[in-house]
C-alpha cells in the first residue's frame, strides 16, 4: 500500500511538471490580449470608442478566466491522482475543460468578427469621405456621365462585397479555431498515453521486486527446512 502511494505521488509530480508551461501559456495570454486590444486606431466617434472599450474589456476577462481555467484544471488533475478511481476523476476534469473553453472561444469568435466589421466600416467610410473630396471629372457628354455613374458602386453593391468579405473572415478564423482545437486534443491524448505508460512501467517493475522477493523467502525458507542457513534477504530495489 505505501509503494502504491509513492506511485500515485510519482505521476502527480509527472503532471504537474507538464502543465506548468500552460499556465505559463495562460498567463501570457492575459498580457497579450491587453496589449492586442490597446493598439487598436483611434476614432473620433464616441459610440465606436465606447464599443472598443467594452471590446477590450471582455477581451481582457476572456483572458483571465482562461489563465484561471488552465491553473484550476492543473489543481484538478493533481488532486485527481489522490483519489482510487483516477481515470474516471481526469476525464470529468477534461470534460469540464473542455466545455468552459468552448463557450470562452465563442465569446472570443464573436469579438474579434465585430472588430472586423467595425474596421471594414471604417475603411469603407475613409473611401468614401476620399472620394467625395475629390472634385468631379469635366462632364464629356451624356456617354461620358453615363460611364462614371456606372463605374461608382451603389450602397447595397458595397454592402454585398462587405458581407462577403465578412463572411470569408468568418469561415477562415473558424477553420483556425477547429484546426488549433485538434492540436489541443492531440496533444492532450498524447500526454495520457505516455502517463499511462510511466504508470504501467512503474507497475510492472513494483512486481518484478516483488516476484524477486517471494523467490528469495521460498529459498530461505526451503534451505531452513533442509537444516542449512538461509541467505541473507536481497534488499528491494528503490523505485
Amino acid at each position: 500500500m505505501t509503494k502504491t502511494r509513492w506511485s500515485l505521488a510519482a505521476a502527480a509530480l509527472f503532471l504537474v511538471l507538464t502543465a506548468a508551461p500552460i499556465v505559463g501559456q495562460a498567463q501570457s495570454l492575459v498580457a497579450g490580449a491587453d496589449a492586442g486590444t490597446s493598439a487598436g486606431a483611434p476614432t473620433n466617434d464616441p459610440a465606436a470608442s465606447a464599443a472598443a472599450a467594452r471590446r477590450k474589456a471582455e477581451h481582457a476577462r476572456i483572458a483571465r478566466e482562461r489563465a484561471a481555467l488552465a491553473a484550476g484544471r492543473q489543481q484538478d488533475e493533481a488532486a485527481c491522482y489522490k483519489r482510487f478511481a483516477v481515470e474516471d476523476c481526469l476525464r470529468g476534469v477534461r470534460v469540464k475543460v473542455r466545455e468552459v473553453e468552448s463557450v470562452l472561444r465563442t465569446q472570443e469568435v464573436e469579438l474579434n468578427d465585430a472588430e472586423r466589421r467595425e474596421k471594414a466600416a471604417e475603411r469603407l467610410r475613409a473611401i468614401e469621405e476620399k472620394q467625395n473630396a475629390v472634385p468631379p471629372l469635366p462632364s464629356a457628354g451624356k456617354k461620358g456621365d453615363a460611364k462614371v455613374r456606372k463605374a461608382q458602386p451603389g450602397p447595397d453593391e458595397v454592402q454585398t462585397q462587405h458581407d462577403h468579405a465578412a463572411q470569408q473572415r468568418a469561415k477562415q478564423q473558424q477553420e483556425r479555431a477547429q484546426a488549433q482545437a485538434t492540436e489541443q486534443a492531440s496533444r492532450a491524448a498524447s500526454n495520457a498515453e505516455r502517463a499511462a505508460k510511466t504508470r504501467e512501467r512503474h507497475a510492472e517493475a513494483l512486481k518484478a521486486a516483488k516476484e524477486r522477493r517471494a523467490r528469495v523467502e521460498k529459498a530461505s525458507a526451503d534451505a531452513a527446512a533442509q537444516g542449512h542457513k538461509p541467505a541473507a534477504p536481497l534488499p528491494v530495489p528503490d523505485l
